[in-house]
Order: structure tokens, then sequence, then C-alpha cells
């Protein structure tokens, strides 16, 4: 595997006027009739090699080396695997390549397709990276097997989101063939690190390797609510640690404890925090009615208590009343909220439960904020937004759903960067993190002539 390794410098900078569609050069031609109609014809003859590309990238395991509880020594290196295969379908694009990584066995995989000047830039980006399977009993087949069947591929990252980086990469080479020159560049991303929030190694490390557009599309499993939504926004996750302590005492003085008083002898901390767990829940429902949002279902925005720990400190056996307990909470919040505001609003509901507690007065419930992953928030009527909704509609015939992502992804970092990006992709989060993970086929060959639809007319077509 030799790919070229070109070290690309900036294109489509927004600030470049040549970029810009107010001074497109007049050999710019837009997409028309005839040519979206060879188009169609060249991903309908790429039907079968694009099921087979998936089955293939399916068939590389790369779960995230740092997911909890792994070993990375042994799982470091398939996502590089899974961008020399990729780095080889974009070569098949015309595209130069390049191949980089921050950390030995996490290469990114970038192809550039060079426009012939004049119109606009384009990234097309997703990652690599996938979550274990859990016991391989579980699942109906080989997790790793790329099975096709029923009108589905089936195995780990076949929704989330190798089906997306097939599609883009079939998209450009649908392109190629059917003699379509972009007078934009088209840029083609692979990369690592997504699911563990290391988008330093991944997305950012391609801006900061100089990649930038005038727009990008993450190819993430953009249903539900609908397939193939076209996603401007995301909502932003934040993850919180509670903890508590209790007083130890001989579990045979457990009705003494729960008398007046009792806080002398001994106090649960399983009590106090499920105490708070309760609070928290009603600080959830509460968001069902005072956070709507038009582009996510009511209730979308949550307050998940995911892991509750509570033991004596002595060992974790139930002859002692425990004394300390914790809750790791994911708090999901809307667009239209800063993170500021959404940890004070929880820091004063969690303060305002202790206060109702005489053991909690007197002992406050330890917070700890974990990790912040940003919202993603682009104006749904940016032109991307409407471009692809217009590609949707030509390529499978019906109207594009505008909706919010239900998750996070990399969007953050474009978006933060100054590159506008929207989700729109293949697959369901409902089946993504599953057992049995899989993805419909029409969805991916829909969404491959979306995305080639899309740049054709994005880019522009050079005459």
């Amino acid at each position: 595997m030799d790919p070229r390794l070109i070290a690309l410098g900036l294109t489509g900078d927004p600030a470049d006027p040549a970029a810009t569609p107010e001074s497109a050069a007049r050999d710019v031609r837009p997409l028309d009739s005839e040519t979206a109609a060879r188009i169609r014809e060249s991903v309908a003859r790429l039907r079968d090699d694009t099921e087979e590309q998936l089955s293939r990238l399916i068939r590389i395991p790369s779960i995230s080396p740092n997911y909890p509880g792994q070993d990375f020594d042994a799982l470091v290196g398939g996502e590089s695997r899974c961008t020399e295969f990729l780095s080889e379908l974009y070569m098949a694009t015309g595209a130069e390549v390049e191949l980089f990584g921050r950390v030995r066995g996490r290469d990114n995989a970038v192809g550039r397709v060079r426009g012939a000047g004049g119109g606009r830039s384009l990234i097309y980006n997703g990652h690599v990276d996938v979550v274990p399977t859990g016991p391989d009993e579980d699942w109906s087949d080989d997790p790793w097997g790329g099975r096709i069947a029923n009108g589905r591929a089936w195995g780990r990252g076949a929704s989330d989101m190798k089906a997306g980086l097939i599609a883009q990469a079939m998209a450009a080479r649908a392109l190629r063939d059917a003699g379509v020159r972009l007078a934009g560049d088209l840029i083609l991303e692979a990369v690592v690190g997504e699911e563990m929030m290391e988008h330093e190694l991944g997305t950012t490390a391609c801006i900061e390797q100089g990649y930038r557009a005038d727009a990008a599309v993450v190819s993430e499993p953009s249903g539900p609510p609908s397939p193939l939504a076209v996603c401007p926004v995301s909502p932003g996750v934040l993850w919180l640690t509670l903890s508590v302590v209790g007083k130890a005492t001989h579990t045979s003085m457990r009705g003494e404890t729960l008398e007046p008083g009792g806080e002398s002898i001994g106090v649960s901390a399983v009590d106090k925090i499920v105490l708070l767990h309760q609070a928290l829940g009603r600080l959830e429902h509460d968001w069902r009615f005072t956070k709507p949002h038009p582009l996510f279902r009511p209730g979308h925005f949550s307050i998940l208590p995911a892991v509750v720990v509570g033991a004596p400190r002595s060992g974790q056996v139930p002859f002692v009343i425990p004394d300390e307990a914790r809750l790791e909470v994911i708090v999901w919040y809307s667009p239209d909220e800063s993170e500021e505001d959404v940890r004070e609003e929880i820091e004063e509901h969690i303060a305002r439960a202790a206060s109702h507690d005489i053991w909690l007065q007197a002992h406050p419930p330890g917070i700890s904020w974990r990790h912040h992953w940003p919202r993603s928030v682009l104006d749904p009527e940016h032109p991307i937004v409407s471009a692809t909704a217009e590609a949707h509609q030509r390529a499978t015939g019906r109207r594009a759903v505008i909706a919010g992502f239900p998750a996070v992804e990399d969007t953050t970092w474009l978006n933060a960067a100054g590159i506008p990006a929207i989700s729109y992709g293949p697959g369901d989060l409902r089946a993504a993190h599953a057992v049995d993970e899989s993805v419909a086929l029409t969805e991916v060959h829909e969404a491959t002539l979306t995305f080639a639809l899309l740049a054709a007319q994005w880019c522009g077509i050079a005459t």
C-alpha cells in the first residue's frame, strides 16, 4: 500500500474571492438535467460495487482504542487500516490523497478532487472509528462480517458511520465516471477519534492541516426523525458526576437511622443519591415543557443518570450501611442555550433539593463537570441546507425533512472553525451502537446520488 501522499494547503477559503458564488468564473455552469441524468446513471452502475466496498469496510475492525475498558495496544491501528482502504477509493476518484495522524496508528485520510477553478468548495466528512461490539454471542451473526442480506448491510459501524463514508467516496467516483469536472474543490475526509470525542485527532486535525471549504456535510446517520434528514443543528452534551457521602454503621441499625435524629447513628449514601436522582428526574420532566425547539421533538433534551454506584467504603457487601455513592449523568441540552446557563440551572436545582434534607445541608453533594461537547448551530436558511435539501429531493423524489441531529458529532468543530456544516447521511441512530447494527441499502444508494448531485450543484461544473 503506497498511496500518493501529498501535503496540501488551504482550499476554498471563504476569504478568497475566487471561492465565492458572487465572483464565480464565467466558465462555471450550474447542474443541468442532462448532466444530472448522467450522474444518476453513473451511480446506478456503481450499485453493486458500492455494496461490496461497504461490506469490505465493515469487515475492518476499527474500535476506538481509547474506549473505556478496551486494550489500546490491541486495538490501535484499526482506524488506520480503514483510512488506508478509503484512501484507495479516494484515489480512484482522481483525488490527491494525504494520510496523516497525531497518534501512531490513528491516521486520517483526506482526498482532494481539485476543481477547475471559480466554483465553491465542499468538504464531505465522516469518522471511521466505532464503539465496541459487546459479547459476540449477543449478535445474530459475526459483528465484523459485513453481511449483505435482506436489503441491508450488517455489522458494527454499518450505520455509524461507514455507510456514509462509502456513499461520499462513491459519489465522487460516480462524478468522475460520468465525466463531470467540478469547478470547485471537493474534499473527502475520513477521520479518527469521534466516538470518544477526540476531535483534536480527527476533524480538528484536518482543519489545522489546512483543509477548509465553503461548506461541509458530515455523513452521520441522520435518522430519526426521518431517514436522510437534513440536520443544521445539534444539541450540546455535558457529563456530570454527582457524589454524596453517608455515615457507616451496622445494617441492624437501619431502623434507627430513619428516626428523627437518626443521622447521628448512620446515613445511607444510597438513599441520598436516590433523592438527588429523583430531583433530576423532576427537572428533566419540566424540560419537556420549558425547552421547546422547532427542529426537535418534545422531550429530546434530557438528563440521564446513566451510572449509579453506591456501597460501603469497607467493601461491596450489604453488611454495612453504605457511606458513599455517585451518579454519572449525561445532559443533552438545547442548541438555543449556553453551556454556562445549563450548568447553573442544574447546580441550582441540586442545591435546592439538598437544602430540604438535614444530612445534605451539612454535607453538600459534590458536583464535577467531566466533559463537554458543544452544540452545533447553523442557520437553517444557510445555502448548504437548501442545496442539500434540493439534491435530496432530486435524488429520491421526496421532500427533504429539515430536523435537528439528535446527538453530537463533528459539525461542531467545523462550524466553530467558520466552515458552515450540516449532517446528512444513511443510517439510523437507533441502530447505531446497538447489537445487530445495520443500514438499509436503499438509503446508501440514495445518499450516494444525493452527494453526487450536491457536489455538482454546489461546486459548479467546469465547461
